[in-house]
C-alpha cells in the first residue's frame, strides 16, 4: 500500500490505512483525509473523471478524483487501477436515526437536481446503457424462480402478468438519460441536517430515470421493513420523496403509473444479486418486501399518480 500511495506523493507513503470494505479504503495523513477505490479499468475512470469534473462546474456536491504525481487521475499497482478522492466529511445517510418526510424531500430534491445536470451532460457515450428490463429478464426472473418453491410460484405469475399487461408497452417511453444507479442514503451525506455530498458515481450509465428515485425508496424501506410503523411510515416517505423530486424536475403521469412495477424489477435484481452472492437471509428480506409492496398495490398507485400530479 505505501509504494500505491506516494503515487499521489510522498506525504501519503506512511499514511494510516483502514479498510472499509472491499476494495474501499479511507487513508488519513497530514495531508488530510481520503478514499482509495479500486477500479476496473483506466478508461472508465477516465470517464467519471470528466463527468466529476462537469458536476463540480454545476456545483453539485461531489468529491473530485485527485491527480497522481505523473499527472493523472489513478495509479496502478500490481495490475490494478486505483483512485482517490477527498473525504467528504459529514454523516452519511445510512447512519442517520431515521428517514422522515423531511429527508425524503431533500433527498428528492438533491436528486432531480443531479438528473438535470447529468442530462446536459454530452458525452454520455462514455457510459454504457443499464436495462433494467432486460437484466431482470435474462437473469434476475429465472434465478428468483428456481429459488422459490412451489407455494409462491402463483404470486409469482400473478406479478409477471401484472408486469406484463402494465410495463411493457410504457417501459419504452419512460424518459432515458445518464443516472446515478446507486442512489442510497449511504451515498449521500448529511451536515446539520443538510446534504452536502453525493457519492459513488463509478456505476452511472444510460438508463431509465425514474430507476435512481425507485431505488432509494427501496433501500429506504429495507431498513425498517422489520418494524411495522416503519413499513407504515413509507407510504409517506414516498410520497415526500416524489414531491420533492418534482418541485425541481416533474415527473411524467407514465412514470407514475410505472413507478411501483419499476420497483419490483428492482427488487427482483436485488433478490438474484444475494442469491447469487449466497446470501439467503438478505434474499429472503428482499422476498418478503416485494410481496408486502404487491400486496399495497391498490392503495400506493393512486397515491403516486395524485401526488405527481399534484
Amino acid at each position: 500500500m505505501k509504494h500505491l500511495l506516494e503515487q499521489w506523493g510522498q506525504e501519503l507513503e506512511d499514511a494510516e490505512v483502514l479498510s472499509l470494505r472491499g476494495g474501499v479504503w479511507q487513508i488519513r495523513s497530514t495531508q488530510g483525509t481520503f478514499i482509495l477505490k479500486r477500479r476496473s479499468d483506466r478508461s472508465r475512470v477516465w470517464a467519471e473523471y470528466d463527468l466529476i469534473n462537469w458536476l463540480i462546474r454545476h456545483e453539485q456536491p461531489v468529491s473530485p478524483l485527485l491527480y497522481t504525481i505523473e499527472g493523472i487521475p489513478w495509479a496502478e499497482y500490481e495490475g490494478s487501477v486505483y483512485v482517490l478522492y477527498p473525504y467528504l466529511q459529514g454523516t452519511p445517510g445510512n447512519e442517520l436515526d431515521r428517514y422522515d418526510q423531511a429527508f425524503a424531500r431533500r433527498a428528492g430534491v438533491a436528486l432531480a437536481r443531479l438528473h438535470q445536470d447529468l442530462a446536459g451532460y454530452r458525452a454520455i457515450e462514455e457510459f454504457p446503457s443499464f436495462d433494467l428490463f432486460q437484466d431482470v429478464a435474462s437473469f434476475a426472473w429465472p434465478t428468483v424462480q428456481g429459488y422459490l418453491g412451489p407455494s409462491f410460484r402463483h404470486r409469482l405469475q400473478d406479478l409477471e402478468q401484472g408486469i406484463s399487461r402494465n410495463l411493457i408497452n410504457p417501459y419504452e417511453v419512460l424518459p432515458r438519460q445518464l443516472i446515478h444507479r446507486d442512489f442510497h442514503p449511504g451515498n449521500l451525506i448529511f451536515q446539520d441536517g443538510c446534504l452536502v455530498g453525493i457519492l459513488d458515481f463509478d456505476r452511472v450509465r444510460v438508463g431509465i430515470r425514474l430507476y435512481d428515485l425507485c431505488y432509494l425508496a427501496t433501500a429506504v424501506l429495507s431498513r425498517g421493513f422489520a418494524d411495522p410503523q416503519g413499513r407504515d411510515g413509507w407510504f409517506s416517505f414516498v410520497q415526500a420523496l416524489i414531491d420533492g423530486y418534482g418541485s425541481v424536475q416533474p415527473l411524467t403521469q407514465t412514470e407514475g403509473v410505472s413507478f411501483l412495477y419499476i420497483v419490483y424489477l428492482i427488487q427482483f435484481l436485488f433478490v438474484a444479486y444475494q442469491l447469487d452472492a449466497g446470501n439467503t437471509n438478505l434474499a429472503d428480506l428482499n422476498i418478503a418486501m416485494l410481496l408486502w409492496i404487491n400486496d399495497q398495490h391498490e392503495f400506493l398507485e393512486p397515491l403516486i399518480v395524485k401526488t405527481i400530479a399534484g
